[in-house]
This record gives C-alpha cells, structure tokens and sequence, in this order.
C-alpha cells in the first residue's frame, strides 16, 4: 500500500476512532467491564493499524490529545492509552498537557459524584469519615442508579481509576509534566482524600510531592564524619535509606559513620534501583532494615542522645527535614530501634522513575566539625 493510501487509512480509523469516544452513549456492561470499551470495533482497529504501521504510533498518541471532548468515561479509558503507549516511549507534549488537564476536571466531577451520593444517603461528606455504616453505604452504592440523571459525574468516577494508572505513568517519565500539574489547586490534597474511596488515585501525589534533585549533609556527632549525597526522584526517605545504604556500602562509608552491622543483598539493589530482575530471582520477602538512626539537627540532646520527636520518619521526604544554614543536614548514629521496611518503600511508587542516591564528597573532618559547631550553637547543645 502506498504512503498515501496508508495515511488515507490511518484518517479513516482515526475519525472513526474519534467519533467513538466521543459519542455520550455507552456500550451495554462497559462501564462495569473496561475491556468492553478496548475490544470495540473503533479502539481495536485504531490500535490494530498502530501495531502493523509503527510510523503512525505518533499520530495516534497525537490523536489522544482530544481527551478533553470525549465522553468522560471514554476519555479516561484513552487516559490509560495515554500511559500505555507512554511505556514505549511514544510521547507527545500536547497530549501529555491534555491530559493533564482532563485529570483535574475529572477530580472536580469525582467531588460532585461524592456530594450526589451522600445525599442519595443521606449523609454529608464529612460523615462518611465518621460513621462506618454511613461509609459501607457509600460504598455499596451502585453508581449506575444515576447515570441518567448525572451522567458526566458517575462516568468520571467510574473511569477515574484507569485514568490515574495512565496519568501515573506519564508524569513518572515527565518532569515538565509533574512541574504542570504541581501548579494545579490543591491536587495533592484532592487526591489523598479521594483515595479514600478510588483505588489508584492516591499514588499521583506521592510522585509529585517526590525529591526531584536535592543535596544533603550527613554527619555522625560520634565518630566525627560527614558525607554530602544527591538524592533524585525519591518519593519516600525509607527508599532515599535504603539506596543510601547501598551507596556508603559500596564506598566503605559506613563504618566510619557509625552503622549498625550491615547485610547487604544484590537482589534488593536491583530491585530498589529498578534494575531488571528475572522473575524467579525475585525473593519471597522484600525488605531493607536500617543500620543507622535517622534525626534533625535540633533533636541532638546536650548529652549527645536524641529527641525521638526528631526522628526523620520513612514515611516522609526529605522536604520534612528543617534546614540549617541553607542546607539539609542529618544527623546518623546506630539505631535505638531495629526498623525495617517492605516491598512498598524498598521500591519507588512507580517503576518509570529512576531513584538514585549519589555520594558527592567525604567532607573533611574540620568541615564536620563547623557543622557540628553550628548545630550546638543553633540548639544551645554545649
């Protein structure tokens, strides 16, 4: 076939496509059965042409950037495409961006869905956080019941959670785009609550409120050392910690610092550092225990122990650490507590990111010391 038959063919399926989505009226069971909207006719020849003519991938992801007027439920499913073809690095900005904005409107229409079933219920919002039985009626309640009456509210909610795993995958490949949706009002916030009640959703903010590049100074006020580290894209201190503690193995760094004792395991590397890992290497337990406790710079007590309110938490980031002179510092000593984490804090949240914890430089013995000067002066510890 010529190129220009070929692209006459692409125009067909791509108008055809495009008609499908944004036709309001929905297939019978598809908002119940996602494969339903992937298996018809409109999306599987578009896909079809894609797979046998990979010079038209571009045009097709290009194509999704009308999400924003497709029919909601249908729009969040070309979501989920969006990241699909992301994970094979077919990309285009105009459609990331059109994502991005189809996400929040559908935050939005997700908050009105809410609002309609609690009075359905009887119920405020506030409730349902409250009283468990007002919360296993929400639940229960079969969206269907008001799609005639508020169809573009009870679509978005029903497709949002394909919407997120779409969305999850582009913005773990995409700085410009989690700088775009970092503007967004409160998003962070609206997803957490949202969480509550969609699967999926509450994992966007975990990668944008992520380390993107930072420096940190770690100092042992025992043994008198200091190092400075890189972390980037870190979503959580327990995986900055165990990357961390890969890196000071590897240049005989810990006990200079002061760790506890120290197993190291290949495997757990890899698989932190989002190496490939042959599926019967994997082990039955994935976890990291922690050689050094972790504290602020005010929990340093004048008889050199620490405040456990000062504890950095792995859980948090590093943007929870409060600053000295300009700078994170952390302080290390052999833990109190013997504290391990799994599988979803030895990981990042999303496999697309690229976690790294670099050593920048030792610090010489005399830069530690200002440093440990300076945290007696700003806490009165002498």
């Amino acid at each position: 076939m010529s190129t220009q038959n070929l692209q006459q063919e692409f125009s067909k399926r791509q108008e055809t496509f495009l008609a499908h989505t944004k036709n309001p009226s929905l297939l019978e069971g598809e908002t119940e059965h996602f494969d339903v909207f992937f298996q018809a006719p409109a999306v599987k020849d578009l896909i079809a042409f894609g797979a046998e003519h990979n010079e038209f991938l571009t045009q097709i992801v290009d194509t999704f950037s009308s999400i924003g007027s497709m029919d909601l439920y249908r729009g969040c499913l070309t979501g989920y495409l969006i990241g699909l073809y992301g994970e094979s690095e077919i990309t285009s900005e105009h459609t990331d961006h059109a994502l991005a904005a189809f996400f929040q409107r559908v935050l939005t229409l997700c908050e009105e869905y809410m609002a309609l079933v609690c009075r359905q219920i009887g119920a405020t919002i506030e409730q349902l956080e409250e009283d468990d039985e007002l919360a296993d009626a929400f639940y229960n309640f079969p969206p269907n019941t008001l799609l005639e009456t508020a169809p573009e509210p009870v679509k978005a909610w029903m497709g949002a959670g394909m919407l997120s795993l779409g969305l999850m995958s582009r913005i773990s490949s995409s700085r410009s785009l989690r700088d775009l949706l970092r503007q967004a009002d409160r998003i962070g916030e609206r997803c957490y609550y949202l969480d509550h009640y969609l699967d999926t959703i509450g994992f966007i903010p975990n990668v944008l409120n992520m380390v993107e590049e930072e420096t940190v100074l770690l100092l042992s006020p025992h043994t008198g050392k200091g190092v400075e580290v890189a972390l980037r894209e870190i979503d959580s201190n327990n995986l900055f910690f165990t990357l961390l503690q890969f890196t000071l193995y590897h240049e005989n760094l810990l006990q200079p610092l002061g760790a506890q004792s120290f197993t190291y395991r290949e495997i757990i590397e890899r698989i932190a550092r989002h190496d490939p890992v042959e599926e019967e290497d994997w082990p039955e337990q994935i976890y990291e225990s922690g050689c050094f406790g972790y504290y602020t710079y005010p929990a340093l007590q004048p008889d050199g122990s620490y405040n456990e309110m000062g504890t950095v938490w792995g859980e948090g980031t590093l943007y929870e650490v409060p600053k000295l002179d300009g700078r994170y510092v952390i302080l290390l000593t052999k833990p109190n507590i013997q504290r391990s984490w799994g599988n979803a804090f030895v990981t990042s949240t999303h496999s697309r990111l690229q976690p790294e914890v670099k050593l920048i430089r030792r610090l010489p013995d005399e830069e530690t010391a200002q440093w440990l000067n300076k945290i007696r002066t700003a806490t009165n510890v002498r």
